[in-house]
Parts: C-alpha cells; structure tokens; sequence
C-alpha cells in the first residue's frame, strides 16, 4: 500500500513538473522562484565605470577607496539575491588593480563569489596600471621574464580565494595583441603562453579563454587550447553572439561573454539598460544554453545599478535555462515586479507595471537613447516617426499614471518605482522626443535635469552621484563634481557637428558607420502575419514575447542544428497590392509598379563555421529560394556599415520579389538560429 502510494506520488509528481518547471522549487533571498542547478558560474562584468559607478563611489567613499570594499559590498548584494556568483570587477585606468588590496578579494571569499578577470586581463592583473614607462615590455616575444614575473603575481594574490583564471594575451589594457606578425605566428605566440600559465596553476583549477576581437581569428585558423580550459564565446558587443564552439570545441565546456552596456564602435551604449529580457533569453538561453554553453556566462551588466531588472531576469534564466519559453519576459518581469513591489498585493497594478516595462524595452530595442542622432531622425520615414511620438507620449503618460496609482495605495513604493523604472522610462521618452520634436537643449534640460535631481535625494542621498550629466556632456578629466562627470555617449542634437564628415573625440565621422538603414523616401511595408504554421522535425516558427522591433519576433524553436528544418509559415498575398494586384496581367501590358515581399531578420549570426543563416522563400507553390541573412558571417568586422546599422536598429531586412498574380508565400525553416521579425509588402524602389 505504502510503495503504491509512493510511486503515485512520485508518478505525480513527474506530470506536475512536466507542466509546471517550479514544482519543487526553492526561494531565493528576493522570493523569488530558483529552480535546480543550471549554469555553474553566473557572472557581471563591471565595465566602463568611469560614467556612473566611480563618480558615486568616490562622492561616497573618498578618492582613495572609490570602487573599493564599501562599493562591493553593494554589488554583491545584488548579485547573491539575485543568484550570481562570478564577479569580473571594474577594469579600467583611473583606480587600481582589483587584486592589488587584499580586502577586495577577501570581500568575495567572504561573500561566496569567485574572482576572474576580463577577457584582457590574464592570470588575475590588469597591465592598463603597469607603469607607462615600463609598458613597452607588454611582450612575450621581448620581455619573457617581466611578463612571466607579472603573472607569477597574480597567481600569488590568487592563494586561498576562489579564481576562474583567465589565460591568454593580447596587448595594453583592450588592446590588439602586438607579438607576432602573421597569424601563423600570433598563433605559436598564444600556445607558448598558453603553456606557461598553466605551468604556474594547478591541475584542476578552472581556467578560461576567450577569443574577443582579434583573437576569434586566431582560434579559427586553429589555435589549440589548453585541456579543461573554458572556451568562452562572444557576442558582436550588442548581443548578437558571433558564434557557439560547434564540434570544433568538444570538450572544452562552453562559455559566453554578452553585452548589455558597451562603449565602442560603432557607438556606445552605456547610460540606460535597454536590453530587453526576452533578447537576453533567446541568445543566452534558446541559442547558448541550448547547445552546450553551460560552464560560464558572464554579463557586462556596466555600472550595475541601472540594471537591477535585468539582472534579476539573467539570474532567473543562469539558475535553470530551461524552465523558461518563448513568455520568458513577462515571466521573469512579473517575479522581478512581485519581489521589488512586495509592500502591496495588487495584481493589476503589478501587471501594469510589467506592461510598462515591457514597452520600455521594445521602445529601447526600436531604438536606445544613446543611439538616437540626426542622421536617424533624418531617415526615418514621416509614419514611423509620428507613430513613434505617440508612442514616447504615451510612455510617459502611462508612466505618471502608474506613479500616482503607487502613491495612492503603497507610498513606500514611489521611491523604489522611481529608482529601478521611472528614472529609466522618462528619460528614454523624452530623449526620443526631444530628438523627434525638435526640442532645444534648455527644453531638454526642463524634463530631465529633474529626473537627477530627484534621483539624487533617493534614500536619504545614498544613490547621489550615480548618473552622468548627459545635457551637459563635458568631457575630458574625471572630477568628482555633480556637474563636471564623463560623456555618456548620448548623441545629442546640440551636440553633434553639423557637417556630417566632421570628426568626433575618436577621429570617427557620421559617415564613417551608416545610423540607421532607413530611409525617408520609403516608405514602411504594409506589415502581414502569417495565415498558417506548420511543425516539422521537432521544430516550429515560434512567438516570442517582447522579441525584435515588432515586440513578437518568430523564431525557429528549439535552436539545434537540423531541428525544425522545413517547418514553415504561410502568409496571404491577396488584397495588399496596386488595383492588378493578384491578377494575371494581358500579354505585353506593363505594371507601372511592382511590389517586393521584405523580410525583416534580427541581425545575428550562423551558429558556427560550416553552418548557413536564411530560409527558403516560396510563391504559391513554386520552387524556393534561399534567401540567406545578410552580414551573418561571425568574421564580418566592426567597421562594416551595414552591419553597423543593423545593430544600431536591431534589424536588417532582405527584399524579394514577388511574381505577378502570387497569392500567397511560405517562408521555409532552412537553417538553425533565425529568427524572422517581420514580413511585410511594398512598392519596390531603387534602394
């Protein structure tokens, strides 16, 4: 009777678990729902924290400590309630090694994180504060002992604390390594340093390798790693991952390296987090996870604090990938939305606020504040920018109506609201208005020099400091002065040269990358959706919330190689066109228009070398054609304009034409790792 019950118990409950991935689940220090074990080390990468982290830590804790214990302390609140424990801590010129103060590193034993470095920071140092003096013996090839001597070092600050050890070489700080002059020989390079790390290191310590920038080449043209080494794989620096091991990598475990905050080509993107949840569940957990990235994930989360959500969302996702689908954004929201506003018990209320955050991040996908910039607003054809207007307004609307409800039944909230949304939300709003409508820089300054000042009596003055200045824009010198911090990168009207071949602080002109791949002079396609959705091989064209500019992107589900291969979505032709469209036309009579079917890819990468990114397009029937996406290749460059647009608009679309009287068209799953946004029919032009 006993073993009957039992084993109905457990038969149950097997079925629960089925429908439901919670079951069993354990609460985190928020409330929130951390299931099973999922990625090993769960990692944020400080990064750029000139903008916002060091101003505040230095306001708060003194130039001599700055980003120092009391500043980690913060982080690492964050990340132990939200799961996390890999730290890649602040890298950059202007502070001091990490390591360097034994109390940092004994903050996050204490705290249970392990300690790495970043991509360019091998064996624990950071070479940006080698004496510049003494920075030209940065060589292998030259200066063997004082390199060797350096990572002796780190291995010794090292002792006692739990290191993810970087390996590798390239140059000063982020830059290009400078050993060797043929690939050939930057290769025989890296494999001799290769072996002298792991001379220094233990058998079984964890160690990492990442090829960014101008080492993905090297690894391509057949650098060997050492066994047991991570391989750690990146993304293009705005999310899109250039590519996964493949079997190329057997065996070396698998990591990813992915942006939410980035300062570079071809624009930075630092002030806000407008990563949208979904995006980051797709590329980290659909594509990543999903095909053996499951050692390491680390985030360039920026200065942390203005991506709190977030975090909370990739802390959900690294616990347990595969508890989440295709609504993965509006799960992880809701749960992020109960915890932080856990003072009330209204449902409503909460899923106005997830709803609010929502178009938050598909506002910031169509177009991030920092990205924002004449040439844009230029481009853009009259109906998507008055449709976005409307949009911006309702934000804000939306947003003081939301506030107001707060203030009326949970007071205690206003703050909280403010800090990890409001802040956000209003200054993403206006800036798309004040580039939109015109606005003049004292108009601008009228709407968001108060979202500092209120920001800045948050919690009694503890968050003062934080955000940069961004009407203001000076540059130059970091001083610890409200008014004097570092550019965010906002590309402000006022701001901009007026001449487009003028060159900005980095020697770069608007011509040097392309904005926006819109055009004023064409208009928008007339959008469809899909009549039809066909399965086929363990695979389907899926929904995913919240998604792509159209917030509801279709990608191929599961992500795997062969999976879903042909399934297909159908769309109807019929009805959209000029008056003879869908008709056969008389022999030898000439439309004086004719029309293109547009697809709208998010701009991502085949999965690895050997493999394709498109799908088959077909007309009622008739033989397909591939039709590939474009710039997919993972060693397109960073200077490619093309490619430089599609990120900036986080779309690239391919123009097909349709044949005379064609009533309807499939689009055919060909290979792994495509995700089509939008399809939609227009009168072709000369673009």
């Amino acid at each position: 009777m006993k073993t009957t019950c039992l084993i109905s118990c457990l038969a149950f409950l097997a079925t629960a678990w089925a429908a439901n991935p919670d079951v069993g689940a354990v609460d985190n220090a928020h409330g929130a729902r951390i299931v099973r074990e999922g990625v090993k080390y769960r990692g944020v990468f400080i990064n750029d924290e000139d903008w916002g982290l060091r101003p505040w830590a230095v306001r708060h804790f003194g130039k001599e400590e700055q980003i120092g214990v009391r500043a980690y302390e913060e982080v690492f609140k964050i990340m132990k309630a939200d799961g996390l424990n890999l730290l890649w801590p602040a890298m950059h010129e202007g502070g001091y090694e990490f390591s360097e103060r034994p109390g940092n590193l004994d903050l996050a034993t204490k705290k249970g994180i392990t300690v790495g470095t970043s991509h360019c920071e091998p064996m624990l140092r950071n070479n940006c504060y080698i004496p510049k003096r003494d920075q030209k013996l940065w060589s292998w090839l030259n200066h063997r002992d004082f390199v060797a001597d350096y990572w002796r070092e780190g291995v010794k600050r090292g002792e006692g604390h739990n290191v993810l050890w970087t390996i590798g070489m390239r140059g000063i700080h982020d830059g290009r390594m400078t050993d060797g002059k043929t690939t050939e020989e930057k290769v025989a390079v890296l494999e001799d340093v290769f072996k002298f790390q792991t001379s220094l290191l233990a058998s079984d310590a964890p160690k990492l390798f990442v090829p960014y920038k101008e080492v993905l080449p090297l690894y391509n043209a057949g650098l060997k790693v050492p066994g047991g080494t991570t391989i750690m794989w990146v993304n293009d620096n705005f999310g899109y991952i250039r590519r996964l091991g493949g079997p190329q990598a057997e065996g070396y475990g698998g990591g990813i390296y992915w942006h939410a905050s980035y300062w570079g080509r071809p624009h930075g993107y630092i002030h806000l987090c407008t990563t949208p949840p979904a995006f980051m569940w797709y590329e980290l957990c659909a594509k990543a996870w999903n095909n053996g990235v499951r050692d390491v994930w680390m985030l360039n989360a920026g200065d942390v604090f203005q991506a709190e959500a977030l975090l909370f969302c990739y802390g959900q996702f690294a616990a347990n990938p595969d508890a989440f689908g295709p609504d993965a954004q509006r799960r992880a929201l809701s749960r992020w939305c109960i915890q932080t506003f856990s003072s009330f018990k209204n449902e409503m209320l909460h899923e106005r606020i997830v709803g609010h955050l929502e178009d938050y991040y598909n506002l910031g996908f169509i177009r991030k504040p920092e990205f924002m910039c004449i040439q844009w607003t230029t481009n853009l054809p009259a109906s998507v920018k008055a449709h976005l207007v409307n949009r911006y307004r309702a934000h804000l609307v939306r947003d003081a109506e939301i506030e107001s409800e707060l203030a009326r039944i949970s007071p205690e909230s206003v703050d909280a609201y403010f800090r990890t949304v409001g802040f956000q939300s209003r200054f993403l709003a206006n800036a798309g208005l004040v580039h939109l409508e015109g606005r003049t820089k004292e108009e601008a300054r009228a709407v968001l020099d108060p979202l500092y000042v209120r920001w800045d009596a948050l919690d009694g003055g503890k968050w003062s400091g934080f955000w940069v200045d961004t009407i203001e824009e000076r540059t130059g010198q970091y001083q610890p002065t409200p008014h004097n911090r570092w550019s965010s990168q906002m590309q402000w009207p006022w701001n901009e040269p007026p001449d487009p071949q003028a060159r900005d602080r980095h020697g770069v002109s608007r011509d040097d990358y392309i904005a926006t791949a819109y055009r004023a002079d064409v208009p928008e396609p007339t959008w469809l959706e899909p009549v039809a959705n066909e399965a086929a091989n363990g695979g389907a064209w899926t929904r995913v919330g919240g998604l792509g500019t159209s917030g509801s992107a279709h990608a191929l589900l599961p992500v795997k190689p062969g999976v879903g291969e042909g399934a297909t979505m159908e769309f109807s032709l019929t009805g959209l066109r000029t008056a003879d469209f869908g008709r056969k036309k008389s022999p030898g009579v000439r439309s004086p228009k004719s029309e293109v079917l547009v697809l709208q890819f998010l701009p991502d990468f085949a999965l690895w070398p050997g493999l394709g990114l498109g799908v088959e397009v077909a007309f009622d029937g008739e033989k397909p054609q591939y039709v590939p996406v474009p710039k997919s290749d993972s060693n397109i460059g960073e200077r490619d304009p093309v490619r430089n647009a599609a990120v900036q608009d986080n779309f690239i679309r391919v123009e097909v034409s349709i044949p005379d009287g064609a009533k309807h068209v499939e689009i055919r799953a060909v290979d792994p790792g495509v995700v089509v946004d939008r399809v939609g029919v227009r009168t072709r032009s000369d673009r």
